[in-house]
């Protein structure tokens, strides 16, 4: 190629940071074609890397967002009259919105002062979907509603998860988690020093002129910083994909370890049939209010009021949830929804004989439900406070960082108009057997855990095959050629 000059220099640079030399270089495993590997998967990941640092970003303060939205509808005014019953202020959420059906009641916060009243958030059920209805509790009065779906953290979530493409998207999600993984790997390989010196491999050489060496040094320094945190996020949120999220059900099931629902929402599941009249094609993980909303006839209404004064004896973390009972009984579901999973409870009441029937704590979940509960929590800044959060947005962050390097050094070395990706070495390597088997294994084990990447690799090899190396402009614009 014409651009061995440039490509030589970066080379160059690579080498004095890692002081690997040329042999070294030509050595297994091939350094250039580990390049070329995290090159492309970061051609395919980078973009959607993009939005969903971002959006995870947003979604990683969503405590904090829903407290400053609601601000005011967690303080309104008081008029001094006594606080209507709770079975009035759910008919006028139902009136409020049409041909709807009672879902649940979130249990308010605790007030701000004497002169304030939080509005009792109604959960309702329609043909428009999931609904959240704000009562006034002095005077049940409507003072807004908002479909749920619509509410900007749900929609960053959405975005987050499925990038508003329903299960399509999230495969492509899925996608790009799975390669994320192999650029990370691949980047870690790339960073590995032979000779170690600080410089360049633990902080970046800030004094350095040449300004590719100073964009590589951020790259990959921040890269190994950054990268175990990067693996953990994209393998805690591996669960709430479609694709790996089912077979991961199966996984449990063929070894014994599945359960009668799962404590977690699973891709796709809580929109399907949303808002069509139709029953999501899963619910076991979703929220209990997010599950179609039973036949009013089934329960008496007038148990709620006595279940709301048993729920507010409850020392739980909010939001606390109270869904009506779905069959023929008078068995009530009090939930701690709490994004901190493992402070998660569940209370079934008996409103009739005004008796506990049973208690759910995160104990009680088994041992993988537990697990994943856990790395969910950490996923999502929920776990230990203000410091999750921050050592999420690091990764996050970082995530973003890494991108925007990658493009600057990607652009920097570019030449012509095709994707410019890293030379190959002019004499190939051989490879021992072992180490080629090593590699098989590897990534083999990777298509295992990974079946998305498994799949997608084959097309990809297939592809370059059949299709790409028959199209010589398209091979050399692919730099399948160099």
């Amino acid at each position: 190629m014409s651009g061995q000059a440039p490509e030589a220099a970066v080379e160059r640079a690579v080498s004095t940071s890692s002081g690997r030399s040329e042999s070294d270089r030509l050595g297994w495993p091939n350094y250039a074609t580990v390049w070329r590997w995290h090159f492309y998967a970061g051609i395919f990941c980078i973009p959607l890397v993009l939005v969903l640092s971002v959006t995870g970003t947003i979604y990683l303060f969503r405590p904090q967002i829903e407290a400053w939205q609601e601000r005011d509808l967690d303080r309104l005014p008081r008029d001094g009259q006594a606080v209507t019953p709770v079975t009035e202020q759910v008919a006028a959420a139902l009136t409020r919105i049409p041909d709807s059906r009672f879902a649940a009641l979130e249990m308010p916060a605790a007030d701000a002062d004497e002169t304030t009243i939080a509005a009792t958030r109604v959960l309702v059920d329609s043909p428009l979907g999931k609904s959240r209805v704000y009562v006034h509790p002095d005077d049940a009065k409507v003072v807004c509603s908002v479909v749920d779906d619509e509410r900007f953290i749900r929609v960053v979530r959405r975005i987050h998860g499925e990038l508003l493409l329903g299960k399509r998207g999230s495969y492509l999600v899925e996608l790009a988690a799975s390669w994320t993984i192999v650029m990370v790997i691949t980047g870690m390989v790339l960073w590995m020093p032979r000779k170690f010196r600080a410089a360049g491999v633990l902080y970046p050489r800030w004094n350095v002129r040449q300004g590719k060496v100073l964009w590589r040094d951020l790259h990959s320094v921040g890269g190994f910083w950054v990268s175990g945190l990067i693996l953990f996020l994209v393998v805690t949120g591996l669960p709430w994909s479609t694709f790996w999220g089912d077979y991961f059900k199966s996984m449990r099931r063929w070894t014994g370890t599945d359960v009668a629902a799962q404590h977690w929402e699973s891709g796709h599941a809580q929109h399907t049939g949303a808002g069509e009249g139709k029953t999501p094609r899963k619910t076991g993980g979703a929220p209990s209010w997010r599950k179609p909303a039973p036949d009013p006839s089934s329960y008496s209404i007038d148990e709620l009021p006595g279940v709301v004064a048993f729920a507010q004896t409850l020392p739980w973390l909010a939001p606390v949830v109270i869904s009506p009972p779905s069959d023929s009984d008078s068995v009530w579901t009090i939930k701690s929804e709490t994004a901190n999973r493992p402070h998660r409870q569940t209370i079934r009441y008996d409103a009739a004989a005004g008796s506990v029937i049973d208690h759910t704590t995160f104990c009680d979940q088994h041992w993988v439900d537990q697990l994943v509960g856990q790395g969910i929590a950490l996923h999502e800044g929920q776990r230990f406070g203000w410091a999750n959060q921050l050592i999420a947005l690091l990764a996050t962050v970082g995530l973003v960082g890494l991108s925007c390097t990658g493009i600057i050094l990607w652009w920097r070395r570019r030449d012509g108009p095709g994707l410019s990706p890293p030379g190959l070495p002019k004499k190939r390597p051989a490879v021992s057997r072992f180490r080629a088997a090593l590699l098989l294994v590897t990534v083999m084990l990777l298509g295992v855990y990974l079946p998305l990447f498994g799949v997608s690799l084959i097309a990809v090899l297939l592809a370059d095959i059949l299709f790409v190396s028959r199209v010589p402009s398209l091979a050399t614009w692919l730099g399948r050629a160099t």
